[in-house]
């Protein structure tokens, strides 16, 4: 995590892992599982968090779905979905990748197919 702070000095602003905590004891439940990811260069970072930050561009319409289902609980479990409207976390993402001129662009998207990869095998569990 200290690689990512340095990165992004607003991390605990973007880190949403509370959020999804919240929403999960909402419905009930609590996360049932982990999935193994290598240590990260800084390449390896940028790749990741492409993905992890480029989830909330379609918060708006999940959210849209989450407020039309027929369990009011699901309607109130939003935390993670709304996490960071208004603020245009994002956009200064794609800044901060756009400006960094150590980025090896092959390990990078190689490490988003890992991160995908990793979601993927998360819902798979549960």
């Amino acid at each position: 995590m200290a690689g990512v702070v340095k990165m992004f000095p607003d991390w605990l602003e973007r880190a949403r892992g509370a959020a999804i905590a919240a929403d999960l004891a909402q419905l009930g439940s609590a996360a049932q599982s982990t999935v193994s990811v290598p240590p990260l260069t800084r390449s390896g970072m940028l790749g990741t968090l492409y993905v992890l930050e480029g989830s909330r561009l379609g918060a708006k319409f999940l959210l849209k779905a989450v407020a039309d289902a027929a369990d009011p609980r699901i309607g109130e479990a939003t935390a993670y979905l709304s996490h960071g409207a208004g603020k245009r976390l994002w956009q200064s993402f794609l800044a901060k990748l756009q400006n960094e001129e150590a980025c090896d662009p092959d390990e990078a998207i190689e490490s988003a197919r890992v991160a995908f990869a990793a979601f993927e095998q998360a819902a798979d569990r549960a």
